[in-house]
């Protein structure tokens, strides 16, 4: 995965960062608003597999994200309040983009 091409088609919008934990940190961006394929979000692991419930934006609402890394290998849907559940492996990197 090129994760510049990423954040160039995805990387748009508010930036919202979850620096809560030292060995895992997480930051999302609500992408653009008139473009619902854009939009992130990543977490960054130095120890133990985790996850942290983020904000990609309520416009993301109903939608389904994928870990374009391959780490994880499944979806996280977004709530109607524009939040998801998203992990990351340990000692590990997953970027999480729209379908």
């Amino acid at each position: 995965t090129n994760m510049l091409s990423i954040r160039q088609t995805h990387a748009y919008g508010t930036q919202y960062d979850y620096f809560d934990n030292a060995r895992c940190i997480g930051f999302t961006r609500e992408g653009n608003p008139t473009d619902c394929e854009t939009g992130l979000a990543c977490m960054i692991s130095s120890g133990s597999a985790a996850s942290k419930r983020m904000y990609v934006g309520a416009s993301h609402a109903g939608q389904k994200f994928f870990d374009a890394t391959w780490n994880v290998r499944y979806f996280v849907t977004i709530d109607e309040s524009g939040h998801g559940l998203f992990p990351v492996k340990e000692k590990s990197v997953s970027v999480w983009i729209p379908i």
